[in-house]
């Protein structure tokens, strides 16, 4: 099977696909709108699959990023969109996708990679194993707060607030390192709401984003800002119906701390299935910022931490937090 690069009409059947075999039944929004930067084609070149004469059988995609880490600023590969004609399957051409893919990944020493899947069994043999954590806030019981502190106020998010915004995103301690535009192409993706906490000259002091199109539709994907003016956007969010939950990153705990004695209920999962790619390049990297190594470089969970059976976090060497709007 020979594994190609996509022609511009290839690329639209691969969305078209895509469009087709992941999108959840009734969805209002397209694959390549909800996932906007891994789908664009601007990264056509980390775009490619297998054809079946003219026709696109199957395809992967990819989104390399830097992401700043407990070890300092590390790239690491989102996969999604892995897709398969169904009259296609079960001739291999998925393991020989992601086979290519994480060879080029490789070759391109990038030492990390994340998917999201509801079929784990496809990945497991490739080394991708469920890692790392996030914590998801139910904020139904969450107790109203005093509102927001004297001169401050809330609006709506607008497309002219973007680069304030961005801003307030590159506070968090561990963070997806967002190229120019990423922002305001994330914070505009169609199904997506967004509320803004503004002071003094109607200055962008805090926010909040609900949904990713159809994925995360009753969910608060980002918030950005001092918690003191947050929490009362997120109550605001729920009481207008916008999201019941919250997703909340590895390194920003506090916030999901705050809900709960506000009567809000949590629950820790792992944040992805990963897998090492370059574990003597990560060692470096570990080594570098003057952290331990694990025993088992090629374990996922050894290096980032896992959720225990209690739903207790395990914490690893290394850790990455992963933000809705990042997933692929």
């Amino acid at each position: 099977m020979e594994i190609i690069s996509f022609s511009p009409k290839q690329f639209s059947e691969f969305l078209a696909l895509v469009d087709d075999q992941i999108r959840p039944p009734g969805s209002s929004t397209h694959a390549w709108e909800d996932f906007p930067l891994i789908l664009g084609r601007e990264n056509s070149s980390m775009i490619f699959g297998i054809c079946e004469g003219e026709s696109v059988a199957a395809g992967i995609a990819c989104l390399v990023r830097q992401f700043q880490t407990s070890c300092g600023p590390i790239p690491v590969a989102g996969i999604g969109s892995v897709v398969t004609r169904p009259e296609s399957r079960g001739l291999g051409y998925s393991r020989a996708l992601q086979n290519a893919l994480i060879e080029r990944l490789a070759s391109a020493n990038v030492p990390l990679a994340v998917l999201w899947t509801d079929q784990p069994e496809f990945y497991i043999s490739r080394g991708f194993v469920p890692a790392g954590w996030e914590f998801h806030v139910d904020m139904i019981g969450v107790r109203p707060t005093d509102g927001f502190p004297d001169g401050f106020s809330f609006r709506t998010f607008n497309p002219e607030d973007s680069a304030g915004v961005a801003a307030l995103y590159d506070h968090h301690p561990y963070r997806t390192i967002r190229p120019p535009g990423d922002d305001a192409c994330l914070y505009t993706m169609p199904g997506t709401k967004g509320l803004v906490a503004t002071g003094k000259g109607d200055k962008v002091v805090a926010a909040v984003f609900c949904g990713k199109g159809a994925d995360f539709k009753d969910y608060v994907t980002e918030w950005d800002g001092p918690l003191g003016l947050v929490v009362p956007l997120l109550i605001e969010c729920r009481n207008r119906g916008w999201a019941r939950h919250l997703l909340v990153p590895a390194g920003a705990e506090g916030l999901a701390e705050q809900l709960v004695r506000l009567g809000g209920t949590v629950a820790a999962q792992p944040s992805g299935h990963w897998l090492i790619i370059q574990p003597e390049k990560l060692s470096r990297y570990m080594q570098g910022a003057g952290h331990g190594i694990p025993q088992d470089r090629n374990d996922p969970v050894a290096l980032l931490g896992s959720v225990g059976s209690d739903g207790i976090v395990i914490p690893g060497a290394l850790t990455v937090a992963v933000w809705g709007f990042d997933s692929v």
